[in-house]
């Protein structure tokens, strides 16, 4: 068992993280079941194979069925950041809080090397000049005085520098596409629904197979889209 360290994020971002947990919480039990939680991580952008996060889950909640209430989900978090099962989970948890779009191991390193390039002096922090050069790379001409300001929005140790997670999260607070879960559902919807309002049981299928990707079973998103169903047929 691991210990859960609320201090590795601030009080908005636990607050985000908070509500992030609730949208996928769809009983308001407090908990998300195996079906929420891949949900929730593929949301994020977690890149972990279903076995891996089965075995995640487990390290941190009990029973053959285990459920995450929100301290068990930010100690997941710590935990598969910790052991690299996903380097970047609590950083893709800080970003998804915020409402960006979630990115990928991939795009992250490449911003890491980004961040690398301009940190000049090579001391794992980025100073109001190097950061100002960031900008300018951009093509935003920016004075002391306003990079010197960003920097506080996103300076949780108020060294007057950003290390690459607060660079990572200025960034994307600049140039990020902001998104909600309602809205990307509304978007598929829109598809399928023939501007009725309504979509059928396999049209419904459709669309949690676009929004889920490969997070879902054939069998979780017929049983998905069986529940939906029901629920929608008048008694």
């Amino acid at each position: 068992r691991y210990t859960v360290k609320m201090d590795d994020f601030t009080e908005e971002q636990l607050e985000g993280i908070k509500m992030l947990f609730k949208q996928f919480d769809t009983d308001g039990s407090g908990k998300i079941d195996m079906v929420e939680f891949k949900l929730l991580a593929r949301k994020m952008g977690i890149e972990m194979s279903d076995e891996k996060l089965k075995e995640s889950i487990k390290a941190v909640a009990e029973g053959d069925d285990p459920e995450l209430g929100l301290d068990e989900f930010v100690q997941w978090l710590q935990n598969s950041q910790t052991s690299g099962d996903d380097p970047f989970s609590m950083l893709k948890a800080k970003i998804k809080s915020k409402g960006m779009k979630p990115l990928t191991n991939q795009q992250i390193e490449q911003l890491r090397q980004c961040f690398n390039t301009f940190d000049a002096d090579n001391s794992g922090a980025i100073d109001v000049e190097e950061l100002g050069n960031v900008f300018a790379s951009f093509g935003q001409d920016m004075t002391d005085d306003e990079v010197r300001a960003m920097i506080q929005d996103v300076d949780d140790d108020g060294s007057g520098e950003i290390e690459f997670e607060e660079f990572m999260l200025l960034m994307m607070s600049n140039f990020g596409q902001e998104e909600t879960v309602a809205e990307d559902i509304q978007t598929c919807c829109r598809k399928y629904d023939g501007k009725k309002g309504v979509v059928n049981k396999s049209d419904f299928e459709k669309i949690i197979r676009e929004l889920c990707g490969e997070a879902l079973t054939d069998k979780e998103v017929q049983d998905i889209a069986e529940c939906a169903a029901s629920a929608a047929s008048p008694d």
